[in-house]
């Protein structure tokens, strides 16, 4: 006897029966997720190592040296990484582009020589000061580590090793940069949205949630649970809020297409130069930044990822052309780090500009506060420089709260409109939409 409703029935002696497709996609579900739970581990102590070799280890203690210390690591730095290039023979390392390209087509051989080239020269760039930081390194190292741990795990586990390669490499994406960003959520959504254009893989969802949530358990006990930047749980919604946030999101659009171009053209530019001039050029250009901004405004805020600045600004403590100066300052160094020899990502480095630019801006949108005027250009700036809407709008609740959903989600359409067909990640380009402008 069977009875049922629809496409799933009822059999005596079989129980619940699915349809053929969704039976197999629940058993990939199912593979997926008892995959999800040692990927996500060990996601979360690869993320904190790196988290803790980059800010803690090396970077924590030159920030906190002579000036003369501080302008003098981020040259080491790009040179080192720009040795490391040489010797991969690549003119970059595109960390969050490799992440597209393996999941389209996943490497069917592992180089660990050349993975661990790719680590040290990210930490070479990230903890001696370059302008650079660690939200597509922890993201490129969550896929390595799904990867890695399919191989291995796949000689004693017939399950592990009919795991498909893109979901290894999407499940350990979403818990590396969920456990960096401190926000599951967002990173989920990250990871499911960074491989195309448009559109996301939602068979992943579930089995990428769970690697997110234990990532970001593991960072939190060894790291920091806090959300990375102080957004404000409130913001009230009247008609000026709402123009205000629409300018910010417009701007925030315009600034992401302005970006890619330059760095494209500042790599063009580099590219004749041998891999120790460019080293050389790209630190003297980083550290001039670093001078000007302990010159003019007392720290070397243009260095590194840029949290210092970030939580500065959004303290109110750079309003308006202070603000605009600091902005161009940041700029200039991460196109001098990514447009010569960094081996790093331009995540952290996203959410810092975001911020600094909503500070810059503040005179143009008094009905918003300080905080709130940089949280929106955050999630704006966010969304249209990773077409990344998505988790744009989630991290508005994740850092701060519904109150904030609503005008982010405002900021975020014309932002995402504007920035539409470009990216971080040129590997993204024409998956699942064929008209795209390439760069970097």
């Amino acid at each position: 006897m069977t009875g049922g409703f629809g496409l799933i029935r009822w059999e005596r002696g079989q129980g619940l029966v699915l349809p053929p497709r969704w039976a197999r996609k629940a058993v990939e579900v199912r593979r997926m997720a008892l995959a999800a739970v040692p990927i996500g581990i060990l996601s979360g102590l690869g993320v904190s190592g790196l988290e803790w070799s980059c800010s803690t280890l090396l970077w924590g203690h030159i920030a906190h040296g002579a000036l003369a210390l501080q302008l003098t690591t981020p040259v080491l730095g790009l040179i080192f990484s720009g040795w490391v290039l040489k010797r991969l023979g690549v003119r970059s390392v595109g960390m969050l582009n490799e992440v597209v390209l393996h999941y389209h087509k996943p490497p069917e051989i592992l180089h660990p020589d050349r993975d661990g080239l790719k680590i040290a020269a990210c930490v070479a760039t990230v903890g001696l000061g370059a302008s650079a930081g660690l939200g597509g390194p922890s993201q490129w190292l969550g896929t390595t580590v799904g990867l890695y741990f399919r191989k291995a795990a796949g000689r004693v586990s017939h399950a592990v090793r009919r795991l498909r390669a893109d979901h290894a490499i999407l499940i350990g994406a979403a818990a590396g940069v969920s456990a960096y960003f401190r926000a599951p959520l967002a990173g989920t959504l990250l990871a499911l949205e960074t491989p195309f254009s448009k559109d996301l893989d939602g068979t992943a969802l579930l089995p990428a949630s769970l690697a997110s949530l234990i990532a970001f358990w593991v960072h939190g006990r060894l790291i920091d649970s806090h959300p990375y930047l102080p957004f404000p749980g409130q913001a009230s919604i009247d008609p000026q809020t709402i123009a205000c946030a629409v300018l910010v999101g417009v701007v925030a659009g315009v600034l992401s297409r302005r970006f890619q171009r330059v760095l494209a053209w500042t790599r063009a530019v580099t590219e004749p130069m041998p891999w120790w001039g460019r080293g050389l050029s790209g630190g003297f250009v980083t550290i001039a930044t670093g001078w000007l901004s302990w010159r003019f405004f007392g720290d070397t805020w243009s260095l590194q990822g840029g949290t210092p600045l970030a939580h500065a600004v959004f303290a109110a403590k750079f309003i308006g052309l202070a603000a605009l100066a600091l902005l161009a300052l940041k700029l200039i160094a991460v196109w001098a780090t990514f447009g010569t020899t960094g081996v790093a990502g331009l995540l952290v480095v996203t959410l810092c500009v975001g911020s600094v630019l909503g500070a810059a801006i503040h005179p143009l949108v008094p009905a918003l506060t300080p905080a709130t005027a940089c949280a929106l250009a955050v999630c704006a700036y966010l969304a249209a420089n990773y077409n990344a809407p998505l988790t744009a709008i989630a991290l508005s609740v994740e850092w701060g709260g519904p109150g904030l959903l609503a005008l982010a989600w405002i900021a975020v359409l014309p932002a995402a409109w504007i920035g539409e067909g470009l990216a971080n990640t040129p590997a993204k380009i024409g998956h699942r939409h064929p008209h795209r402008i390439e760069h970097h």
